[in-house]
Order: C-alpha cells, then structure tokens, then sequence
C-alpha cells in the first residue's frame, strides 16, 4: 500500500456490483478483509460503515471485480488516517441528535433500500450504523420513514 495514491471517497459513485458466480470466485483472502473494515467501521470509522456494509453483502461468492471495489476502502483510509473521533461537550448544541438517511430501491439484485444514522451526544457522535432495510419500499419516502422507525429503535439512544 506505500505506492497506492489515497482517494477522498470509500466507493464509486453509484457503483453497482451484480452477486459473483462460483466459477469466478476470487483466491483473494475477501472475507477477512471485510472482517477487518467491519470492525474498524463498527469501533471508531463511521465514515467506512456504508461500504462496507455494501461490500459486505458480497462474502460469499466474490470475484475479482468486488476484490478491486474493496480495497478502493484502503485507499481511502491511507489519505484519512489523520482523522478520528473527538468527544467533547459543544456549547449551543442540543442534547441528543440523531441523523438518518436512506436510500430507495438502489441494490439492483434486491431493490431493497440501505438505512443509515447517525446520534449525536452534546455535538459528539457516540453510536452509527447502516444496515439493509428487511422490506422492499414501494417509495422513497416509505424508505425514509422505515430508516427513521430503525433509527429510533437503535440501542445507542436507548442506552442514553
């Protein structure tokens, strides 16, 4: 990796990926590099947690191409090292905010839409994730309210 140029984003714009075929499946060592990001993204790398729940969905079959996809996240971390989190009190903030999102229908092996949050403790992030909705949404604003209902429903503002 000290020859890799780092890159400002974790993915492609709008990448789409198809699942793999048995017969392409890739030697590289895939689900451990998943493993390894999945723990980064979960401990202290929020911003790792959408790829790699994309990059996620691909363990069991993965090829070449999802391997190539994959390791873009390396480079991303090469050229972010410098960032982190930092707990401290704001002044002028609310107490609790929490942040969702979601996308509608946008895997095209499932249609099913990714959910996305964010909560906030006085200004500082303290719980993150993103996740597969279980339902195909019929629109994006059924997304929306589903990645809201699974926002509300997160343990880390349960446990605040």
């Amino acid at each position: 990796m000290t020859d890799w140029k780092p890159v400002s984003t974790t993915m492609e714009n709008r990448l789409t990926l198809q699942k793999g075929d048995e017969k392409q499946r890739t030697s590289k060592p895939y689900r451990e590099l998943v493993g390894c990001l999945l723990y980064a993204s979960i401990t202290t790398r929020p911003d790792l947690a959408a790829a790699v729940n994309f990059f996620s969905q691909f363990q069991s079959c993965p090829n070449e191409e999802h391997w190539i996809h994959l390791k873009r996240i390396l480079r991303y971390i090469k050229g972010t090292l410098d960032i982190g989190l930092v707990f401290k009190v704001e002044e002028n903030v609310p107490l609790l905010q929490v942040f969702c999102d979601a996308d509608w229908a946008n895997d095209p092996n499932d249609c099913r839409s990714v959910s996305g949050c964010v909560v906030k403790l006085y200004g500082s992030t303290i719980g993150w994730f993103t996740r597969k909705q279980q339902t195909v949404s019929l629109s994006s604003a059924e997304a929306e309210l589903a990645a809201l209902c699974t926002a509300a429903a997160h343990d880390h503002i349960v446990d605040v």
